[in-house]
């Protein structure tokens, strides 16, 4: 590797000088030369600190300069360096950390490099999902499970329902216990019996549940752990999760209550029994569907189930005004309530989450028609249609056919024409399409 050590010292001492441009711009050079170099990545990082420190608000062009169009490692990894020079935000840094991990695949040496700036953004005190999770895999492959585990935590604590942190911690503690397993004495049975105590313990919690019996040996290691340690909200909301699952909703209610009052600002805790009560209000409904039920007692519960899915997705769209899903619940309930204007503000807002888009289109279409402005929703209707992957879904035809309404109703005959033929080519039976294609041919 090159020696870069004057030039290391020379970009201290401007530093000193607060002449942070010539850093930035001596740093970028070594990098091409020695991109593993940790004391470059310092350097880098601190003068681009500074410069945004003392120079005011960060250039918004940094966040939004293109990146590069190369699939070299290193050129990816020169080029968010420059976008840090520019802006030094925690997104900049973590999207540098995965360049840097990206490059380590050839060079070794640049997971430390990576490792560096993700703890840097660690240190910020935001959060971010992929880089807890990014940086826990790296700690794992190194063998440092104890650092891996704790930030695994660390994610779990902040989403209680990740998909994976809960059972890679589990996979983390059995090898731990694997470990400390294989180093302990072998002269004492105690330990060698405790170790298999340990160790079945882990392959238990770790098991994907697939019957009751799954369920109940796991809550008997939870209700063990819970003897011990009752304040450890945690394997309440375990507990109560594991409950839940297997449709025990008394215990599972009982058991996020006691994690509540362990944090009463858990808000995800209010979303789990939120949740349990809109499921009992469901179940009641189902039981009252049930031939030879009272009619208005049915009536009654489904009127309570729908102001309560209205009361508790308006206090998770309060809480969290940035999760579109809960705005997408709400507009749908609206809509059922007949709500239709606030349910159309709703999706004008979900319209924009691609995890949501497409439905978004297809309700605010529906809300359009029903406030008569029939442009706007046949341009909702078609902007559904566009987003489409199947032309023949349920679905498809459905807005295909409330599009040729509304286009009828326009007396835009030549239009409504052509989606009425296209449904018919499809299904010939679907509701009274061919009839309306007929009298549209006609002209009556």
């Amino acid at each position: 590797m090159p020696d870069l050590s004057k030039h290391l010292i020379r970009a201290r001492q401007s530093i000193d000088r607060r002449q942070y441009d010539y850093v930035l711009e001596q740093m970028e050079e070594c990098l091409d030369l020695d991109p593993a170099n940790i004391e470059v990545h310092k350097l880098l990082l601190e003068a681009a600190r500074k410069k945004a420190k003392e120079g005011g608000k960060s250039s918004m062009f940094g966040s939004l300069a293109l990146p590069t169009m190369s699939s070299d490692p290193h050129k990816q990894l020169i080029a968010q360096a420059k976008r840090l020079s520019k802006n030094a935000e925690p997104k900049v840094i973590a999207e540098l950390a995965a360049a840097a991990q990206a490059m380590s695949v050839k060079v070794k040496p640049m997971i430390d490099i990576a490792i560096f700036y993700y703890e840097d953004f660690i240190a910020t005190g935001l959060f971010s999902e992929k880089v807890l999770w990014q940086l826990a895999q790296i700690y794992k492959d190194k063998g440092e499970l104890e650092r891996a585990i704790k930030l695994l935590r660390d994610l779990e604590r902040a989403q209680p329902q990740h998909h994976e942190a809960g059972r890679t911690i589990k996979n983390l503690e059995a090898m731990r216990s694997m470990t400390q397993r294989t180093g302990a004495s072998t002269g004492d049975f105690r330990t060698q019996l405790a170790s298999d105590s340990g160790a079945q313990k882990s392959e238990a919690m770790n098991r994907i549940i697939r019957t009751v019996e799954d369920a109940k040996e796991i809550l008997g290691y939870i209700e063990q752990d819970l003897a011990q340690n009752p304040a450890d909200k945690q394997l309440w909301v375990k507990k109560g999760d594991i409950h839940r699952r297997i449709n025990q909703l008394g215990e599972a209610k009982a058991a996020f209550h006691k994690a509540l009052a362990l944090d009463e600002h858990d808000f995800t805790l209010a979303i789990r029994l939120g949740d349990i009560a809109i499921e009992e209000l469901r179940l009641k409904v189902e039981a009252l569907s049930a031939p030879g039920q009272d009619a208005e007692a049915l009536a009654a519960a489904k009127t309570e189930r729908l102001q309560l899915e209205i009361s508790e997705y308006r206090k998770r769209v309060e809480r969290q005004p940035t999760d579109m899903t809960h705005r997408f619940n709400l507009g749908t309930r609206l809509i059922q309530s007949g709500d239709i204007d606030g349910a159309a503000t709703e999706f004008q807002k979900t319209v924009g989450d691609p995890k949501v888009r497409q439905e978004s289109h297809r309700y605010l279409g529906f809300c359009f028609a029903k406030k008569n402005l029939l442009d706007l929703a046949v341009q909702q209707y078609t902007s559904y249609l566009s987003l489409a992957l199947d032309d023949q879904s349920d679905k498809a035809k459905e807005v295909r056919y409330l599009r040729g309404r509304v286009l009828e109703d326009q007396s835009k005959r030549d239009d409504a024409i052509k989606d009425f033929e296209r449904i018919v080519a499809i299904d010939l039976n679907y509701k009274d399409a061919a009839t309306r294609l007929s009298k549209l041919r006609g002209g009556g």
